[in-house]
């Protein structure tokens, strides 16, 4: 638990939350030190406030289709749609984020060998500002899986926004994932920030620190 934030406070109260070893001293309390984290990870929670899709699901049937999906697994948004035989498949993503930090928009598309020059085009936004594109053609005789991280910092409150269109003649599909640090759900914070790392410390140095 967080201790309080004013009044009184005492080393009981720094034992209580960060542990230690009796007879208790605050030069046991340094941030950043073996008791007191300089870091914590903050889970981010994405409040949708909005997604729309299109295009034609693979040979008219409903395959690996995921519409836009919020707050699951490691992943803040994940989508990944299909389109087929000409259709132009597109999806938009919006999300208010509670952290702020560094996120990472991976973009990701299938194209066949069916559509050779059509494109994938991806963009992320935040507050209504682009801070990320990225764009794939198939050019080769092969299906081409093509993925680039566009990776960009957001602060709590601010929406972030994607979109994706691409075209088809064969089948092709565009996927995005949003995430906070390596591929995960979090965001690495600064915590406990009013504690010192070495010199004078002071238990009013403790309010609203936690463990």
């Amino acid at each position: 638990m967080t201790l309080p934030s004013s009044g009184a406070i005492s080393i009981g109260n720094l034992a209580s939350e960060f542990g230690g070893s009796a007879p208790h001293s605050l030069s046991e309390y340094y941030r950043g030190g073996s008791l007191v984290p300089s870091t914590k990870q903050s889970t981010v929670t994405a409040s949708s406030t909005g997604s729309t899709q299109s295009g034609t699901n693979f040979r008219g049937v409903s395959f690996e289709q995921n519409p836009p999906i919020f707050n699951s697994g490691n992943n803040i948004m994940f989508a990944y749609i299909w389109a087929d035989n000409g259709s132009t498949g597109n999806f938009t993503t919006t999300q208010v984020i509670n952290v702020t930090g560094t996120y990472r928009l991976t973009c990701s598309t299938y194209l066949s060998t069916g559509d050779p020059g059509l494109t994938c085009s991806h963009s992320v936004s935040v507050n209504g500002s682009v801070v990320g594109t990225a764009s794939f053609s198939q050019n080769g005789s092969q299906p081409q899986t093509p993925s680039q991280v566009l990776s960009f910092s957001a602060s709590a409150g601010q929406t972030i926004t994607t979109s994706c269109t691409w075209g088809s003649r064969g089948h092709a599909a565009g996927q995005q994932t949003l995430n906070g640090d390596a591929g995960q759900r979090y965001i690495t914070v600064n915590t406990n920030t009013g504690v010192p790392t070495s010199g004078v410390v002071t238990l009013e140095d403790f309010y609203g620190t936690s463990a």
